[in-house]
C-alpha cells in the first residue's frame, strides 16, 4: 500500500498564504496599510459555519480582484506548491476555473494559464521530488454557454491539463445540462471529475458519473442516501475526493464528527483526503488527517488506505512530467 500523500482537490486560486493575499489587497487599495496579518487573517478565515452564502462569496471575490497579473498568479502557485511539499503532500492536483479567475481583472484566459504554469515549474524546480498538474474547471453557475467555451479550452490545451472538473453552485445546475460540452471532452479521452453532492442528493452524483461520465467526484457526501449509489461507487471504483472541513463550514454536514467519510470508506468506496480552498478556510493536510484520525476515528491504517487511494485515482501520469526544465 502506497503512502505517499497526494492530494486530489485543491483549488488553486483560493489557496494563497494570507500574507500574500493582504500584500496584493494593501497594493491595490483593497485594505488598509494599517491592517496586520492576524487582523486580517480573523477577517478572512472561516472558523465556524457560514451565516449566510454572501459572506463567503465576498472572501472569493477578493481572490478575484488581486489575481490581476501572470506574474502574482505565478508567485501564488509557487507557494501553493512550496506550501503543499512542507504539509507533505508528494502529488498535488491543482484545479483553477479560468472564468472564475478573470472575471473581474480582466486578465486574458492565456495569461492566466502561463501564469500559473510558470509558478509551479519554479516550484517543481525547488522540491525536484514533487509532482503537480492542473484541472481545468468549468464553472456551471455561468451557464453553458460559459461551460462549452471552457470545455473547448480545455481541449486546446490538454497537454497543459491534466483534467477537466466542473463545480459551482449544484442547485438550478444540473449535470444534464452540460451533457454535450463534456462528451467533447469524453471524445478526447480527458480525465474528468464533477463536484456533485455536496449541496444536492444522490442524484447530483448519479449525474456526474453516469452522464458526464465522471472518473471521481469532488466531495460526493450524500451519496450515503443512496445505498444502491453507494455500491455502485464501489463497483465501479470511483474515487470520492472528500474535504472535511470544508464540508461543514459550509454546513454540508452538521459536524466534522458526523462526517460521512469514515462511512463510506468502510463501505469498500475509494475516498481521499482533500483541503478545498486552504485560503479561506485556514486548513493544510496534516490537520484534514488528523480531524480524520481524531474526530472522525480513522485507524492509520484507514488513512493509509485513504493516501493510497488517491495515487490511484490520480489524474498524474506518465505523460505529465513532474519537472519541465
Amino acid at each position: 500500500m502506497s503512502n505517499i500523500q497526494t492530494e486530489l482537490h485543491r483549488h488553486l486560486d483560493v489557496s494563497m498564504r494570507v500574507s500574500s493575499l493582504l500584500k496584493l489587497a494593501q497594493e491595490r487599495g483593497l485594505e488598509s496599510q494599517s491592517t496586520s496579518v492576524d487582523s486580517f487573517r480573523e477577517k478572512l478565515i472561516l472558523t465556524q459555519p457560514l451565516s449566510d452564502l454572501g459572506s463567503v462569496l465576498g472572501k472569493f471575490t477578493l481572490f478575484q480582484k488581486v489575481l490581476d497579473r501572470p506574474d502574482v498568479l505565478s508567485q501564488a502557485a509557487f507557494e501553493v506548491v512550496e506550501d503543499c511539499y512542507l504539509e507533505g503532500t508528494r502529488q498535488a492536483e491543482l484545479r483553477f476555473s479560468p472564468s472564475f479567475v478573470c472575471q473581474l481583472s480582466g486578465l486574458a484566459w492565456d495569461d492566466a494559464l502561463d501564469g500559473f504554469e510558470e509558478g509551479i515549474q519554479r516550484g517543481l524546480k525547488k522540491y525536484p521530488d514533487m509532482k503537480a498538474g492542473m484541472i481545468c474547471i468549468a464553472s456551471r453557475d455561468l451557464g453553458y454557454d460559459s461551460v462549452h467555451e471552457t470545455v473547448e479550452y480545455f481541449l486546446r490545451h490538454q497537454d497543459r491539463f491534466i483534467g477537466l472538473d466542473l463545480a459551482g453552485d449544484e442547485n438550478g445546475h444540473p449535470a444534464r445540462d452540460y451533457e454535450k460540452a463534456f462528451k467533447l471532452a469524453h471524445a478526447r479521452n480527458a480525465n474528468i471529475t464533477v463536484h456533485a453532492g455536496e449541496a444536492l442528493g444522490p442524484d447530483s452524483i448519479w449525474e456526474a458519473v453516469e452522464i458526464l461520465g465522471a472518473h471521481r467526484i469532488g466531495h460526493g457526501i450524500t451519496c450515503v442516501q443512496d445505498p444502491e449509489l453507494m455500491r455502485y461507487l464501489a463497483e465501479k471504483q470511483i474515487c470520492l475526493e472528500m474535504c472535511p472541513t470544508s464540508n461543514w463550514l459550509i454546513k454540508a454536514v452538521p459536524s466534522l464528527a458526523h462526517h460521512p467519510l469514515p462511512e463510506v470508506l468502510r463501505a469498500g468506496i475509494p475516498v481521499c483526503i482533500n483541503t478545498d480552498d486552504p485560503g479561506i478556510f485556514g486548513v493544510d493536510m496534516p490537520g484534514e488527517i488528523e480531524i480524520c484520525r481524531r474526530v472522525m476515528g480513522l485507524t492509520e491504517e484507514e488513512i493509509l488506505q485513504c493516501h493510497a487511494h488517491a495515487n490511484a485515482a490520480s489524474f498524474l501520469g506518465s505523460t505529465i512530467p513532474a519537472n519541465i526544465d
